[in-house]
This record gives C-alpha cells, sequence and structure tokens, in this order.
C-alpha cells in the first residue's frame, strides 16, 4: 500500500522540490497530496509528479485562514485512510526594518507562518495519534536559531515554530510519531522575488552559502521516517547555530555588518 504524503507549500520552491524528490526516488510507494493557494500552479507540479508515476492529488487552501485549514482535513479525511507524513512547509516572508513592514505584511507572516503551521501540526498530529504512526517534518530556517536586521518578524516566526516543533516532539513521541525541523540557510528559490526580499542573493555578502533547492529536498527524502529531531542544510550551518546560542551578542553584530 502506497504512503500518502502531505505537502503544504507545494507549488513552487522547497515544496515542489520535495514532491518531485519523492515522485523519482519511490513513485510506486507514494501517493503525493499537494497543497498551496494557486490551483493552476499545483496543476503543474502535478503534471511533473505524474510523469515519474507517482500518485498525486491536489488541495487549494490559503493556510492563513483556519477555516481553509479546518475544511482541507475534513477532506483529507474523507479520502485518504492515513497521512504517513506531512512537510508542514507553507510560508512567505518580506525582507524589511520592522518599521517599513506593513501590518498586512506583518500578520500574513505570522498567520501563514506560525498560527498556519501550528494548526497544521495540530491537526495531521490528532490523526496520526488516532492511526499510531506518522511524521511531521517542519520546514524551519536557520533564522529559527540566530536574528538580523530586517528579518525581525520573520526570525521571530521561525524561532516560534522551531520551538512549537520540539515541544511537539515531547508531547507525540510516546504514541509513536516522529517530529522533524529543516534549517535551511538561503536557498535559491522564489522567495526572492525582489519585491518581496530586494536582495540579490549572487552580489550579497552574506556568510551564509546559497544552495539549490534540491540540497533541501535530498535532505528531507533522506530523513523522512526516521527518527532525526533536525536538520541544517548545509550541515555545516549547526556550528553557526551554536556560536550563536553561545555567543549571541558577538555574533548578533557579526551578523549585523553582514545584513
Amino acid at each position: 500500500m502506497s504512503k500518502n504524503l502531505l505537502i503544504t507549500g507545494a507549488s513552487s520552491g522547497i515544496g515542489k522540490a520535495v514532491a518531485l524528490e519523492f515522485a523519482k526516488r519511490e513513485a510506486a510507494k507514494n501517493h503525493l497530496i499537494l497543497v498551496a493557494r494557486n490551483q493552476a500552479k499545483l496543476e503543474k507540479v502535478a503534471k511533473e509528479v505524474k510523469a515519474f508515476g507517482a500518485g498525486v492529488s491536489t488541495f487549494t487552501a490559503d493556510l492563513g485562514k483556519k477555516e481553509d485549514i479546518a475544511k482541507l482535513f475534513t477532506d483529507l479525511e474523507k479520502k485518504f485512510p492515513t497521512l504517513d507524513l506531512v512537510l508542514n512547509n507553507a510560508g512567505l516572508g518580506y525582507v524589511k526594518e520592522a518599521i517599513s513592514l506593513s501590518d498586512d505584511e506583518s500578520e500574513q507572516i505570522i498567520d501563514v507562518k506560525v498560527k498556519g503551521m501550528m494548526l497544521v501540526a495540530k491537526k495531521a498530529a490528532a490523526r496520526m495519534v488516532k492511526q499510531g504512526h506518522g511524521h511531521i517534518i517542519f520546514t524551519s530556517s536557520i533564522a529559527g536559531y540566530i536574528y538580523l536586521p530586517s528579518w525581525s518578524v520573520y526570525c521571530a516566526s521561525k524561532w516560534g515554530i522551531t520551538t512549537f516543533a520540539n515541544v511537539l516532539r515531547q508531547e507525540v513521541t510516546k504514541y509513536g510519531i516522529q517530529i522533524s525541523t529543516v534549517h535551511p540557510g538561503p536557498v535559491q528559490t522564489e522567495f526572492w522575488d525582489p519585491q518581496k526580499a530586494n536582495i540579490d542573493l549572487k552580489k550579497s555578502k552574506s556568510s551564509l552559502p546559497v544552495i539549490p533547492v534540491e540540497d533541501v529536498s535530498k535532505a528531507i527524502y533522506e530523513i523522512a521516517y526516521t527518527d532525526t529531531e533536525r536538520i541544517f542544510c548545509p550541515p555545516k550551518l549547526k556550528s553557526t547555530a551554536e556560536l550563536f546560542r553561545l555567543f549571541p551578542n558577538y555574533m548578533a553584530k557579526i551578523f549585523a555588518k553582514l545584513a
């Protein structure tokens, strides 16, 4: 029997790359459930997934709205007997100083990247408790361990969801459920659209390496259905996170200059 993999934010970026990764690697073993706001983009990804022979279903939902999340899980309950793996990945971000962020932009980040991810995880975990197994993987960021100017709300969202995932792990391990967090540095995706980030990654002086999205999707594939608690992409970012933990003031000054 194929496993049901729910991927949010599946129309582009990391979500799309993960869908294609699982389709390429284990097409016959996976049914991919793709969720995003843009149905047209979802259908394009679904077509690519089908080309590898994997089963696929699409659902349109705005994960910044709790009513859309509730409807999504009601529909999933009717159609799929289990949820074996959930990539809790939907997100967006705006890179600006806090006083330059509009109220709507700040609210969008929190609604999708904190409230939305928490609700998806809560509902997915409830199903997994009933079925007695499951794995939820959160797409966090190195920004869940560091902080720097122009990233205030984004960093707050990543710190928040990282902590939520860590506590959820403590609560559901006894039910046979795995919880993992993934912490990439800058990834070459649509996130860096000039209207959002206003940063040219190729000209950036940041010491954080820009990595292909496929590096992240491969890493996520490797930890699926394992008890891995967290990974950094690339792995050497783990030392950056540890240095920030040990020397927060010193590291904050360094990253402030880079920002």
